[in-house]
């Protein structure tokens, strides 16, 4: 007898293709009842490894006991049960069922054993570059399982940074290739790695306003922008020190009594070689010029003018180098003997960073007079005399010649 009916299994951890159930081998004997098996299920597709639970219904007599084989050698294996383990290997393997009852009575099913599908994972991106303690996110695609999960890590532990279990890299703070790994957690042996170049980060600092003007004594505040580094703090400090103002840590800046162009350094916590700086004109306003160039004899005087602008004092205060010469605070200046020319410097009394310079043209001395010695000789007949000349100059008297 054959029996057609839609077939009831039970298979662990695979899909499997089911058709109608297996034509029963039939003993026949007109003396007796007719014994029969209808095995399920007639046929059946799974993976290596899966697991078929078979039911062998016997009819015909009251033992309905079956003796259950796998008919190849290496064809997988199955228990009392009915219960079937598919080998490693594909292949057409069978499952025989027989009657305990009559051994000569079977059923056979026919079981397809496939290759299992290959389990694959691929990062996405699977290069990229992000820069230090910054963040990027990674997506794993598994094909061939079910189980789409993956686990992550960093193939160069914590020195390379750290992902999360939903794929989000943080880099390290140092520079440098770094390579983060999903691996399948279906199958452990299959895994993608991508590539991560972490760039530094360039840190700046810029001081606002980056040029300023103010007269002495002013105040004006600076403030910094710190870039590339989470700590933004500086520290201030004044160039040229303390002739040259004043800035406190908040970056407010007092300038000095006297003019002059200086710079206020904001210098990075992060890292002390990077600075930014502004440029502090300080200008009274005073202004002063003289008439230049001068000429003059040697040792004679010469009065030397200036004009201070800008301030009420006006007064102004004289230098000459000493081989050149003496100047008076009136501006008198007088050379020595021999000196050249020569230059002399006025300050402003109100700001002695504002000076002016005179260029004095020095020619020889004028001879004022000259005197011959002995001025006066008494000689006797074919007597000789020698006579001398002396020169007098403003810068004394001296032999002629000398």
């Amino acid at each position: 007898m054959m029996v057609h009916r839609k077939a009831s299994l039970s298979i662990l951890g695979a899909a499997l293709t089911v058709v109608a159930c297996s034509p029963a081998h039939v003993a026949s004997d007109p003396a007796a009842n007719t014994i029969s098996i209808d095995l399920r299920p007639g046929s059946v597709e799974i993976r290596p490894g899966d697991v078929v639970k078979f039911d062998a219904i016997v009819t015909g007599t009251a033992n309905a006991s079956v003796a259950w084989s796998v008919q190849e050698a290496g064809g997988g294996a199955i228990d009392a049960t009915g219960r079937y383990v598919a080998p490693p290997t594909p292949g057409t393997y069978h499952v025989l069922a027989r009657a305990v009852a009559d051994l000569t009575v079977s059923s056979l099913s026919t079981i397809l054993v496939t290759p299992a599908p290959t389990v694959m994972i691929s990062i996405t991106p699977h290069t990229t570059s992000v820069t230090s303690s910054g963040s990027v996110s990674f997506s794993a695609i598994v094909t061939g399982t079910a189980n789409t999960a993956a686990t992550w890590k960093v193939q160069e532990g914590s020195a390379g940074g750290a992902v999360t279990a939903a794929g989000v890299y943080t880099a390290p703070s140092a520079a440098g290739t770094y390579h983060v790994v999903a691996t399948s957690v279906a199958d452990p042996s299959k895994n993608d790695t991508a590539t991560v170049n972490v760039t530094a980060l360039v840190v700046t600092v810029s001081v606002t306003p980056s040029a300023a003007t103010i007269q002495p004594g002013g105040s004006i505040a600076f403030s910094a922008t710190v870039t590339g580094t989470s700590n933004t703090a500086v520290s201030w400090q004044v160039q040229e020190g303390a002739s040259g103002g004043a800035v406190t840590q908040a970056g407010q800046y007092t300038a000095p009594a006297v003019s002059g162009v200086f710079h206020v350094v904001a210098t990075s916590a992060a890292n002390s070689a990077i600075n930014g700086q502004a440029v502090v004109t300080v200008d009274s306003g005073v202004r002063i010029s003289a008439s230049s160039p001068v000429s003059a004899f040697a040792c004679e005087a010469v009065a030397l003018t200036a004009t201070v602008t800008g301030s009420t004092d006006t007064g102004v205060v004289w230098s000459a180098p000493a081989a050149c010469g003496t100047i008076t605070s009136a501006g008198v200046f007088t050379s020595v003997r021999g000196s050249g020319n020569c230059l002399i410097t006025a300050q402003a009394h109100a700001d002695a960073a504002k000076t002016a310079s005179i260029t004095v043209n020095v020619a020889p001395e004028r001879v004022l007079s000259v005197a011959i010695v002995p001025a006066s000789v008494s000689l006797g007949v074919s007597a000789t005399q020698a006579f001398a000349a002396n020169v007098t100059t403003a810068c004394g008297t001296f032999p002629a010649g000398s």
